[in-house]
């Protein structure tokens, strides 16, 4: 049996962060996307870099997601 295996494509961040509220006071949020991140970037590195550029807004970030693709290879 052959083993599968990623073969890493890119690496993006997701932040959420909260806009103010809406007319009822449920908070709204909005996304921003961090693309060409090199795929064997560490978390910490990629955490770091985000957390710098966010700090340069005013919005709070909710959740910070790495989101990687990439393709299965059966070897």
């Amino acid at each position: 049996m052959l083993a599968v295996t990623l073969s890493p494509g890119y690496t993006r961040c997701q932040a959420r962060m909260q806009n103010g509220v809406d007319d009822q006071g449920d908070p709204v949020y909005v996304n921003r996307i961090f693309t060409r991140i090199r795929p064997t970037a560490s978390h910490q590195d990629i955490y770091d870099v985000i957390e710098g550029l966010l700090s340069l807004q005013s919005l709070p970030v909710i959740t910070l997601r790495r989101l990687d693709d990439g393709e299965l290879v059966n070897e």
